[in-house]
């Protein structure tokens, strides 16, 4: 057994990702009225994620979209990025309601995130990234479920790739939207306040969008109308300040070559007076009481949870070299991301006692791709596309922890505050990578398409000498100890994976599609470095990567005016399994086998011209083989359990609108019923539930007015999230999920 922390995966799939969830398909127009449409392949879309363009009906796998109107919509109540991607991507677990995407998983496995085509899930995994971007700067959102090699590191379980917003056609507009939420307590401190302004301008071959989005939060009120305890672990949204700038300039240098230059800068921050209750004399942290879950105000914190990001990239085209089409960027990111205080045991050799601290991590990324594509044409049913390139990326991890004085800490009960040494937490580690590819679309008949890739990486990992923060705190308290130090070393890997998928063309509307995919995880050596002892040995085998295989069959029928729908199965399996625990909140990467399957699904279908039912249902299991050699379920940390979504939409005269959707999670005790058969430690149980929320739109005046209710039957409930760590963080971080939540926005275009 080793101890890792969540990897970052390089996975292998399909070059083809992201086109339409609900697609609207584009039917050709020939002029002629008088014959009903028919059905004909969606069109080509050129998305940031693919580096290729292809027929949303030429994909080998089980992609999707997620428009702006339908963003817009969501987050009409205030609701956070990942609460509407968890709402709207099938097989997405369940938002946690924190500020941190942990444990939102894809098909048992990792995602990565991308925002405008770049990584955001590095080596070192902070779990922040759809808390990096607000809603309102977010053009459309592009989905693959399942696992991708066209990036490198990407993830097995899927992609996300974020677009931010795009100028208009027009040649000057301006978009302006205020908003305002609050629980069902109406009162000043349950309010949230947000303000966003859009400015975008077309002029000849300039264009450019530039965007800004504030919001101010009060407390989070639960179904009773009491406000919720605050998130130790992961840190929460409740009293954070948060500002989001984007801006995007495009120039079409001449006929088939543009350039564009895109920035960003997110500062999140939480400034609030409330801390957890840790029961009379911390008996919670010290006799194992059961925590109330109550904010207890009187929090002396000065240094809160934060997040905070700059973020730029330049990205070149030209249609016209050598008869290709280059695709080239550069990009640069800088991310920090400082954690609330937790209280553990520390046991040391020379010193056992308890540690309050406080950690921070820092990531800087800069890396380049380069791409290119060649089309070949046969016959007129028969095309080769050909894409081919090379990555390079750069990334160098660092993380601090703050040590607090235990007595000032134990006499406030939890609640004061008061910084002594600050020390590293974990060795600081530069991540090399390089990568190699290339991928071919071949259309074998007019009904058969077959792609297949390669890709080739190698990974060097650079980690400096440095004193591990149990070795330095002990010096520090013991003064005739001496701190011992943990040796640096280069560690490198390399990785070959294939893919190959086919998709046969049942009509101009219907597919159904098979693919295969090979991957390969390699662990967050900085975070997995910062537990270990000074005598640990860095090498290739105590960090060893996971190798993964995936499968999948799909079907799917996309038309222009009626059933938009697809199913898929899948599975996928490696040779060892990730498990993350207490008491060290360590990741134990087990060499033994695993598998994760299921099946996920989507309806879209027009009933009326004005009226639009859907859903959605994404169904998970898996195991791993335990001591024993018999397969033993995976807990709700890695395995989402039962998820379905159903919605109607209305459209009426000036504009009007209504949605109500319902979302429902099913209650699973195989984990549990699992660990206490084989005498493991034993996960919560995770009991299901239901919301329903309801959402309306109208013209008024010159703008558009957006009321949302959210969670409007009142359930009294638990995140998937929040009840699956009680085993891990401990029952202070089993905290409800809101309650009933008002929002009302005006947005005004001109």
């Amino acid at each position: 057994m080793r101890h890792l922390t969540l990897p970052v995966q390089l996975t292998c799939l399909s070059l083809a990702i992201c086109t339409q969830l609900y697609a609207q398909n584009t039917v050709l127009d020939s002029g002629d009225h008088s014959q009903p449409q028919q059905s004909a392949k969606l069109a080509t879309i050129v998305m940031t994620a693919t580096r290729s363009p292809q027929n949303i009906s030429d994909i080998a796998g089980t992609v999707y979209s997620i428009s702006r109107e339908d963003i817009a919509k969501q987050s009409s109540a205030g609701k956070a990025t990942a609460e509407i991607l968890s709402t709207l991507i099938p097989s997405l677990t369940a938002s946690s309601g924190t500020t941190s995407n942990y444990g939102m998983t894809m098909r048992g496995r990792v995602v990565q995130y991308m925002i405008d085509g770049v990584p955001q899930t590095g080596y070192r995994d902070l779990s922040r990234q759809l808390n990096s971007i607000s809603p309102a700067m977010i053009e459309r959102v592009e989905v693959v479920s399942g696992a991708s090699s066209i990036y490198g590191s990407g993830a097995t379980g899927g992609i996300i790739n974020i677009i931010t917003r795009r100028g208009s056609e027009k040649p000057l507009s301006f978009e302006t939207t205020v908003g305002i939420s609050s629980g069902h307590q109406l009162k000043s401190d349950a309010l949230a306040y947000e303000v966003s302004q859009l400015f975008s301008f077309n002029q000849a071959d300039l264009q450019g969008s530039f965007g800004g989005s504030y919001a101010k939060r009060g407390e989070f009120q639960d179904g009773h109308g009491k406000r919720i305890g605050p998130e130790v672990a992961q840190t929460d949204r409740q009293d954070t300040q948060t500002l989001d700038l984007h801006g995007r300039l495009a120039w079409n240098i001449a006929d088939g070559q543009n350039l564009s230059f895109g920035a960003q800068y997110y500062h999140d921050e939480q400034d609030s007076d409330y801390g957890p209750d840790y029961g009379k004399n911390l008996a919670v942290l010290l006799a194992g009481e059961t925590p109330s879950l109550k904010a207890v105000k009187g929090l002396q914190l000065d240094d809160q949870p934060l997040t905070q990001r700059y973020a730029t990239n330049i990205q070149y085209e030209n249609q016209h070299i050598w008869g290709q089409t280059l695709n080239a960027e550069a990009y640069y990111r800088s991310e920090t991301a400082r954690f609330y205080p937790s209280v553990n045991g520390f046991v040391h050799p020379q010193l056992q006692t308890y540690l309050v601290n406080q950690s921070e991590s820092d990531m800087q990324v800069w890396g380049a791709r380069l791409a290119l594509q060649k089309q070949f044409i046969f016959s007129d049913d028969r095309t080769l596309g050909f894409t081919y390139g090379v990555d390079y990326e750069n990334e160098k991890d660092s993380a601090q922890v703050q040590r607090y004085d235990l007595t000032r800490f134990m006499q406030s009960n939890g609640l004061g505050f008061t910084a002594l040494n600050q020390y590293e937490f974990g060795p600081e580690v530069k991540t090399a990578k390089l990568g190699v590819f290339a991928q071919t679309n071949f259309d074998l008949t007019n009904r058969l398409g077959l792609q297949a890739g390669i890709r080739h990486e190698a990974v060097e990992s650079d980690v400096s000498t440095s004193t591990p923060y149990s070795e330095a705190i002990t010096a520090d308290d013991v003064p005739t100890y001496q701190a011992q130090t943990l040796q640096g070393a280069k560690v490198k890997h390399d990785a070959t994976l294939l893919n190959v998928g086919a998709v046969y063309h049942l009509s101009d509307a219907q597919q159904v599609f098979a693919n295969f995919s090979q991957g390969a995880n390699l662990p967050d050596v900085q975070r997995m470095l910062r537990d270990m002892p000074a005598g640990f040995k860095i090498d290739n085998q105590s960090i060893d990567p996971i190798k993964v295989n995936s499968y999948e069959l799909g079907w799917r029928t996309q038309s222009a005016d009626g059933l938009n729908a697809g199913i898929s199965v899948f599975y996928n399996n490696s040779d060892k399994s990730i498990k993350f625990g207490r008491p060290n909140y360590t990741i134990d990467v087990l060499d033994t086998d695993e598998r994760v399957y299921g099946a996920e699904a989507h309806m879209h279908y027009n009933l009326q011209s004005d009226w639009t039912v859907g859903g959605t249902l994404a169904y998970t299991r898996g195991q791993f083989k335990n001591a024993t050699g018999d397969w033993q379920e995976l807990d709700a940390i890695r395995i989402a359990p039962l998820k379905g979504t159903l919605y109607s939409d209305w459209k009426f005269d000036n504009d009007m609108s209504l949605r109500m959707q319902a979302l429902a999670i099913g209650g699973t005790d195989k984990a549990a019923k699992d660990a206490q058969q084989y005498g493991s430690t034993v996960p919560a149980q995770i009991q299901g539930f239901a919301t329903m929320d309801v959402i309306a739109n109208a013209k008024v005046g010159a703008g558009s007015a957006s009321f949302g209710v959210y969670n409007l039957w009142n359930s009294d409930y638990k995140s998937v999230y929040s009840q699956s760590v009680a085993s891990v963080y401990g029952p202070i971080s089993s905290l409800p999920a809101q309650g009933r939540t008002y929002g009302l926005s005006y947005t005004l275009h001109y």
